[in-house]
């Protein structure tokens, strides 16, 4: 089975670099542009599995026009805590935030979801896509998630593996087309979708 692992198009919090987790907010008009020009570059999907917020089912109507979407809970963005909705800027003098960007791992967050956590949640998400997808003998699905919530999920599911969870780092609307493996759960990268990294 493939799926195509999309991260939503441009929202405001994106151009302002804000840490944008649960916060629901929608695309940009240029994030709409952006999601129909990569539109016709993908595949045809037989299903569409997405986030629970705003921005990935806008994201998710464009990639796909017409095919039904299913809302996963577990693709839902990194909970940031109190850093939510604000930018290095906004929290360059807060100690809290000190220790997040100067410790030797940046993933670990000190307040809100962990990087692991964000992962052991994803990867639920991905166990619920497979069987439903299974069950509805799909062979090709996409699915529109989040750029923290790709990071989590590939540095412990993506194969090859990655030195580091930020080289899994995707722009809006870029990802991978992946097949999954599943004993053990993997998630093979066959090609990479617009600008992500590697």
């Amino acid at each position: 089975m493939e799926f195509v692992l999309i991260r939503h198009a441009t929202t405001q919090g994106n151009l302002e670099k804000r840490f944008i987790g649960l916060t629901d907010i929608p695309i940009l008009p240029e994030g709409e542009e952006l999601a129909r020009r990569v539109s016709a570059t993908l595949p045809k999907v037989d299903h569409v599995y997405r986030s629970p917020l705003l921005r990935c089912r806008q994201t998710a109507e464009l990639l796909w026009p017409g095919v039904e979407q299913t809302v996963i809970d577990e693709l839902r963005e990194t909970d940031f805590g109190p850093f939510e909705g604000k930018n290095h800027e906004e929290l360059k003098d807060d100690p809290l935030y000190q220790q997040w960007i100067t410790t030797a791992d940046f993933s670990r967050l000190p307040v809100g979801e962990s990087a692991e956590q964000c992962a052991k949640r994803s990867t639920a998400g991905i166990q619920k896509i497979l069987a439903d997808a299974k069950a509805h003998g799909y062979d090709r699905v996409g699915v529109v998630t989040h750029g923290g919530t790709l990071m989590a999920l590939l540095s412990t599911l993506g194969l090859p593996k990655r030195n580091t969870y930020y080289e899994w780092s995707c722009a809006n609307c870029a990802g991978f087309f992946v097949a999954v493996e599943e004993e053990p759960l993997a998630l093979r990268i066959r090609a990479a979708i617009g600008n992500s990294s590697r």
